[in-house]
Parts: C-alpha cells; structure tokens; sequence
C-alpha cells in the first residue's frame, strides 16, 4: 500500500479538501456530460461506467486522504446505502482495511510517545509495514519477548479534532433542511460514538467484555495485553484468517458462506439480547474469518449497550404487529420514544399500515427454516421501498439514538449476507416464540 501525506487538519483546510474533491468529481461528470451527445448510443453505458470509475478512485482519494469521520461516513455509504453505483461501492469498500497507512516514521513516532522509547525496545521486533489500515488508525505486527504474537492498532495524529471539525462541516452543510433539528440527536450520537473510537483505553475494556462475556463456539475475540496499551496505541493478540472481504475474493463454497453467516448471526444475538451490548460496526473488515471458519470479532471501537427495558420492547415488536393491535404498537413506540405523543387517528392509521408492510417484509425471513439470500437478490431493495414510504411520516417520529447504530449493525449485516448468498435460518428463540435456546443450530 501506498503512504499517505498528512492528514488536513482544522476547519478551512478539511473545507478545502472536501470542496476540491467535489470538484474534481464534478469535473468528471462535466466532460461526460459535454462528450455524451456525440457518443454513439452503443458505447454510452461504457462511457459512463468510465466516469463512474475516475469519480470513485477521486472519492476514494479524497476520502483516505481526509481519513477520519469522512472516511467512517464512507464506509456507512458503501454498507448502507445503495445510491451509487456498483463502481463507487467497490472502491467505498477499499476504507475496511485497505486504506494508504500513515509513513512509518509517523507511525514510530507515535509508538515512541506513548510508550517513551523506541518499539524494538518495547518488542522483541516490530513490522514497521501497516498490514491493515482504516478511517482511524491502523495496524502492525510485533512479537513479545515471550514469543506472543501481537496486533498494534496506532490512531492516526490530530484525528480527533478532525472529528470535530468534520461534524461542524457536517452541521453547515444541513443548516439549510428542515429536517436538520430532527436530525440533531442523531448527530451527537456518531459524534460521541467516532470520540469513543478515537479512546483506545475504552475500546481495551469493551474487547474485554466482549471477550468475557461472548463465549460462542468458533468465535474468537483477542487478549488485550492491558501494559501495553495507552490512549493511542492497543495492543492485542494477533489473529490469524483474512478480513471477510478478503476471503470471500477466494469464491468460498456455499456450505463456508453458509457456515460463517451463521456464525455472524449467533454473534449479533447473543451480543444483543444476551448482553444487552452490540458491537455495532459491521464492517467486513472487522470480520476475521479463518481456514477452519471460525470468525475473528476485531475493532471493538464502536460498541452500544442498551437497558433491559429498550431491548425487552424492541424484542416485542414484530409480535404486536403480526398480532395487529394497534393501540399496544403504539404504546410499545411510545414507550422507545419513537413516535409523537399527539398522533391523530388517520396518522396512526397510515403509519401503521407501513409498519404491517414491514412487518411482513421481515416476517419473510423466519417463514420457512432457511431463507436464501442469494436467490432472493431483491428482498433488501424490497425493504428500502417499505423504508421510503414510512420516511414519509418522518415529522410524527422522533430520533431515538439507541435506534442508529442498531438499524445500522442489522441492515449491515443483512448487506453482508446477500454479499456472502447465503442459506441461513434466523429463526431464534428471541424473536420466534416456541423456538428453545440451542435448537437454531
């Protein structure tokens, strides 16, 4: 991988890069536009996927450059949202792991503050070579004195105040929508949660808990060697497998597709109505999966936890819909502090219809023991739809953060499932009465 020069820092200079990174995106689509009319029809689709392609690696550039909360926002982008075209996805996906690291005396540089001397004197030796690089930091090899076998994730410099700046930037750019106070909420908690990111010693206890509390057949989760870790630096054990882009670039068999999505799943149940706790960046990237398909959990920056209460009601909404009474429906969303208090009769109407729709929509998942995501190619396409239509009732909802990261850790995940065409059964013993815990299997 190439190295990057520094990343921009302050308000103008991020502005800056943002502005010209749009602009020499515009540009493409200019010169597209101007050659378009004299392109014979035959070859337009080819001249556009052209442009699209020259705009993705300029996006792509600007973003790794920027580094930061642009570059989270991109990976929310290309795991959320279907607004781009296959081209830019692909290259939106390169922010997992494979983004330009930092020049290694940078990265040296960091070691020797936080630990106050030189990382061959901390380490029995140490790769000076980044083997994964992402929006915030990135990771090298080292051995221990004892031998052990350690993955060193080193943030990058100054990248918290780029969150900062870059949330600011973000809350110009929506001054102008109406919609932007409903919105407010929502911004706070991705500004919270990338600051979380950004404190190592935070994410070192939340690895712990994960790794004391998930105890799942063929789930790894590493050791955090806590003497060796400081704000900016975390040091863990290394794990061994590719990244789950990476190794899906293999062409695994369907039975290892099915195998492993299986595995994604039992991590997102147990995690969330076992522990109350999610982690909530399903980035394929964080997804180690190795030779005899155990799944590696990694980056555990981004982590949300719940009250009983909250998880106990979301648990009960598909239920209530499927039972179709409305008046507890909309207790349970009152109750979530999801929707206005004040709702007229034809409003609940109109949004509990939409809701029914989604209702079924889910629904279709536990229909039959397995359901098959690589013949069902539109079913999330289908959900956006459903999605759209109840955006329309946006002003009678209020924003309950708990919601962002967990709508986003599921839909990430069902993403990850229709990359891997899986066969899974999600029938569960939490969101399908009659199912006994340990019968999913």
């Amino acid at each position: 991988m190439p190295q990057s020069d520094k990343t921009p820092e302050g308000r103008l200079a991020r502005g800056l890069a943002f502005g010209g990174t749009a602009a020499r995106m515009g540009g493409a689509y200019l010169k597209y536009a101007a050659r378009k009319p004299f392109v014979r029809a035959e070859d337009r689709e080819r001249e556009r996927r052209s442009m699209s392609e020259k705009s993705a690696e300029v996006l792509f550039g600007g973003l790794c450059r920027l580094k930061g909360t642009a570059l989270k926002i991109a990976q929310m982008l290309s795991l959320e949202l279907d607004i781009f075209p296959p081209e830019i996805r692909c290259e939106l996906e390169k922010s997992y792991t494979d983004v330009p690291p930092m020049n290694r005396a940078m990265a040296r540089k960091v070691l020797v503050n936080a630990y106050g001397e030189r990382p061959e004197d901390v380490f029995a030796s140490f790769d000076s070579q980044a083997f994964a690089a992402a929006s915030l930091g990135q990771v090298h090899r080292a051995v221990g004195h004892d031998g052990g076998q350690y993955a060193l994730k080193i943030q990058y410099p100054t990248i918290r105040r780029t969150i900062t700046d870059d949330i600011r930037l973000l809350r110009g750019l929506l001054r102008p929508f109406a919609e932007r106070k409903a919105l407010e909420p929502t911004i706070v908690e991705i500004e919270t949660r990338f600051m979380e990111e950004t404190d190592y010693l935070a994410e070192a206890g939340n690895a712990r808990f994960f790794r004391d509390n998930l105890n799942l057949d063929n789930v790894r989760t590493p050791l955090v060697y806590e003497d060796l870790c400081t704000d900016r630096v975390l040091c863990m054990s290394f794990m061994e497998g590719k990244t789950l882009n990476h190794w899906l670039e293999d062409d695994p068999s369907q039975e290892a597709r099915d195998t492993v999505a299986r595995r994604l799943d039992d991590i997102f149940l147990k995690s969330f109505y076992g522990l109350h706790c999610i982690h909530a960046d399903p980035n394929p990237g964080n997804y180690i999966v190795a030779d005899d398909l155990t799944v590696g959990l990694v980056d555990f920056g981004c982590v949300k936890r719940f009250t009983p209460e909250f998880v106990a009601c979301y648990q009960r909404l598909p239920q209530i819909i499927t039972q179709g009474d409305k008046e507890e429906y909309f207790d349970a969303l009152r109750s979530m502090d999801l929707v206005n208090s004040d709702l007229d009769q034809a409003t609940k109407e109109s949004i509990y219809e939409c809701a029914y729709a989604f209702g079924v929509w889910l629904g279709r998942l536990f229909d039959d023991e397995y359901f098959d995501f690589g013949r069902e190619t539109g079913y999330i396409g289908e959900g956006k739809e459903i999605m759209r239509a109840m955006f329309r009732h946006r002003k009678h909802f209020t924003m309950n953060p708990d919601l962002v990261f967990l709508d986003r850790t599921r839909y990430g995940l069902m993403r990850i499932y229709e990359q891997l065409k899986c066969r899974i059964s999600l029938r569960n013993p939490y969101e399908c009465p009659g199912i006994s815990p340990g019968t999913k299997e």
